[in-house]
């Protein structure tokens, strides 16, 4: 299982920027916003290579707020509908993927449409 999620340099400047338009205070509590926003989108997360100098790592079990397995399932449950390969590494793409793509999501969006999206 993954114990730590690293993300990008621009992901970070996002979470930032998201942290002050929201007040959510931690930066996990917005990822797994990020992540659901992603899962619920039906179309594979582009393949690209993520540079992760310059930003961040989240303890797994802080992300996922003591709901490990339920994190970890999910992720598996789409890479299979994905045909992703299910090794260790190709989750833990998976998830950065998810992750990148949903926050980029939420830092697109007018403050009206991403409150009402967090509701």
């Amino acid at each position: 299982m993954i114990d730590r999620i690293r993300l990008s340099a621009a992901a970070k400047n996002q979470l930032a920027n998201l942290k002050r338009r929201t007040g959510i205070e931690h930066y996990n509590t917005l990822c797994r916003h990020a992540l659901c926003i992603s899962l619920a989108n039906p179309t594979v997360p582009p393949k690209e290579s993520i540079n992760f100098n310059g930003g961040i790592e989240l303890d797994w079990r802080v992300f996922t707020s003591g709901q490990e397995v339920l994190y970890w399932n999910l992720i598996i449950v789409r890479a299979v509908e994905d045909a992703q390969e299910l090794g260790e590494e190709s989750l833990r793409q998976v998830l950065a993927a998810h992750i990148h793509r949903g926050l980029s999501y939420m830092a697109s969006k007018s403050d009206e449409d991403l409150f009402s999206g967090l509701a």
